[in-house]
């Protein structure tokens, strides 16, 4: 096979796999520059067939008419997408019926005068325009070095040397077969490779980019809806004791309605509201503004008989809970945050007594486990419906009427900057299982 058919073969095949290779992309990284590009692709692919018929068929050395419009329809796309690229320009109708005549124009002025004149001629106005199109994909100083895509620059510079290497070779001799001739397609395919590559870059990182705002976006948006969940909630946890301390100041100046002992009960409910509502503002100011993890290094079997002590004592809230304490003797030190630690083990166990109705049986375990210290809270409670455990560290959600649904919010939050993690176990009818796991080593 001789050697210019043989090259125009590769040439082919390989233009022809790039080409799949950016349809394949565009499918799923549909930009204007892109799909220009593409088109440029495929039409020096197309040009590249047609060389190869007009060798094979019409054994013509040099190219036809159709293949010579292929040829400047392809540099033509690449600087619509270098338009596209820098000022999001868009094909039309019109320009596109203006290309297509500056495209047969120049295929037919390859023809003109002698010694090959016009082949020169459009050569160099081709190789001009790929410069013209590498210069526009180079970035401006003015846009943000954030918003730079990697690639770009590559690309710029590749198109410049290809418009630069298709000028030049049309003022250097290259015999058919020599080894000018093999440097001059060397080059052009290597131009060429390298380009393909600079594009899939491109496109790439843009991609990437795009879906950095996009996440960007869905985070804030995350936000917002979050802080709309709060707000509402915070507005529902306030709205009822303020609705009865407003009821109860209405039967108060009603002085003739009311009996000493009637007066002292409506008095005792607003205390009863205006706590609630403390204790609401409380949990949520720790909930918004956490407090920071101070560790020493404690032993908590103090904090377990502390709390266990406590639930003891509250006879108005646990007047027939039995509490049971269980701590494995291999269990050691560790840094904790004591005060905080104590909060989440009481809100727990608090939880607990509640759920149970004030009697049951309390059982406080606990157990090393690997490298963790294991603190279980169980329950003879009636359990938590699989439907409603997704929820129960949802900030403001409670099962209990009176309970400001931050409890095992701030317990997660407390455990987890503690480095360890909160587990749940529960089926309705046969209690709950609270597990604290924190990291005996601190993190």
């Amino acid at each position: 096979m001789p050697v210019p058919l043989l090259l125009t073969f590769v040439s082919t095949v390989a233009f022809a796999i790039q080409l799949l290779i950016f349809a394949y992309l565009y499918s799923s990284h549909r930009v204007r520059f892109f799909q220009y590009l593409l088109l440029a692709w495929g039409a020096y692919t197309l040009s590249k067939g047609l060389k190869l018929v007009d060798m094979v068929v019409f054994d013509l050395e040099q190219p036809g008419v159709v293949t010579g419009v292929a040829t400047v329809a392809a540099v033509g796309f690449m600087l619509a997408a270098a338009f596209a690229y820098r000022w999001d320009y868009r094909l039309r109708g019109r320009d596109l019926l203006v290309g297509g005549a500056v495209a047969l124009l120049l295929s037919l002025a390859n023809d003109v005068g002698a010694a090959d004149e016009g082949l020169r001629l459009v050569g160099v106005g081709l190789g001009a325009v790929q410069m013209v199109a590498g210069a526009l994909f180079w970035p401006p100083r003015s846009r943000v070095a954030g918003l730079r895509v990697r690639g770009e620059r590559l690309l710029a510079g590749l198109l410049t040397l290809w418009g630069i290497h298709r000028i030049a070779t049309q003022f250097v001799a290259t015999p058919t077969g020599s080894a000018a001739y093999l440097a001059v397609h060397a080059v052009f395919i290597t131009l060429y490779f390298l380009s393909t590559f600079a594009v899939i870059i491109m496109v790439l990182e843009r991609a990437r980019s795009e879906s950095e705002r996009l996440h960007a976006r869905l985070s804030e948006a995350e936000r917002l809806a979050t802080t709309g969940e709060l707000a509402a909630g915070m507005a529902h946890e306030i709205r009822n004791p303020l609705a009865a301390i407003v009821n109860a100041t209405a039967l108060l100046t009603d002085e003739a309605g009311l009996t000493s002992e009637e007066r002292a009960v409506t008095v005792g409910a607003i205390r009863t509201e205006a706590r609630r509502l403390n204790r609401i503002l409380s949990d949520f100011l720790q909930f918004a503004r956490p407090q920071q993890v101070r560790r020493t290094s404690g032993d908590i079997r103090e904090v377990v008989e502390h709390v266990s002590a406590l639930i003891r004592d509250d006879r108005s809230r646990a007047p027939r809970v039995d509490v049971k304490v269980a701590v494995d003797p291999a269990v050691p030190r560790f840094a904790f945050d004591r005060d905080q630690v104590t909060q989440v083990l009481w809100n727990v166990a608090l939880n607990s007594v509640q759920a149970m109705n004030g009697r049951g049986r309390l059982s406080l375990e606990v157990a090393r486990e690997g490298g963790h210290v294991a603190l279980a809270v169980s329950d003879t409670g009636p359990g938590i419906p699989h439907e409603l455990l997704p929820r129960v560290f949802e900030p403001f959600y409670s099962g209990k009427p009176n309970g400001s649904g931050l409890g095992l919010t701030i317990a997660e939050r407390i455990v987890a900057a503690h480095g360890g993690r909160i587990e749940i176990d529960t089926a309705p009818g046969n209690g709950t299982r609270v597990t604290l796991r924190f990291p005996i080593e601190a993190v």
